[in-house]
């Protein structure tokens, strides 16, 4: 069943603040997120407990989505990531109904509704989606068991991606260091 997402959640903006380095809080950044929009590069983004409103951290199953920029991806919140607020580029959409916060970042990091939202972004260098849009967009909502089926076969695709990303790296290394090798023997074997 399709649902309007500002039926099923709630919208609101991550607040704008300056960040330091170092600090109790994460203040997420969009440089913080890889092409597959996974929490992987997260470095010197911080804010402290006292410069925060307690309702402007995350929680779990709130789902953070870019909401300027070249990349609209949407990250489901996990406790185990620490205290984290998302910055003003993002929209933080919590949940208002039985709805699985890794479901809904897969939903909307789909290549159909990523290209919807493109087509609802405005502005001319830096697109940006309004709001009022993205409260409009239908969201399709299947039971709870339904959505963790889908939840648990996602992750299972990200670890297997995550493990050929892996295995290409030490392949690359194995291969350096065996030219490297080979280039060494040449360099100390006379020439004829």
């Amino acid at each position: 069943m399709k649902e309007k997402l500002e039926k099923i959640v709630h919208i609101q903006f991550g607040p704008y603040a300056k960040s330091q380095a170092s600090g109790d809080i994460k203040y997420l950044l969009a440089s913080h997120f890889d092409a597959f929009g996974t929490l992987s590069k997260f470095k010197d983004s911080y804010l402290n407990s006292n410069e925060v409103e307690a309702d402007e951290l995350l929680e779990e199953g709130d789902v953070i989505l870019a909401g300027k920029g070249l990349r609209f991806f949407a990250w489901a919140y996990q406790k185990e990531k620490g205290k984290c607020i998302a910055s003003s580029l993002f929209y933080v959409l919590k949940p208002k109904k039985e709805l699985l916060g890794d479901y809904l970042a897969f939903y909307l990091n789909r290549d159909q509704v990523q290209h919807q939202l493109k087509l609802l972004s405005a502005g001319g260098t830096v697109p940006s989606l309004a709001k009022k849009e993205l409260q409009q967009l239908s969201i399709e909502v299947p039971s709870l068991e339904q959505q963790q089926e889908i939840v648990s076969l996602d992750q299972l695709y990200q670890k297997q991606i995550k493990l050929y990303q892996e295995l290409i790296t030490h392949k690359k290394q194995i291969h350096r260091e065996i030219l490297n090798k080979k280039y060494q023997q040449l360099k100390e074997t006379p020439h004829a």
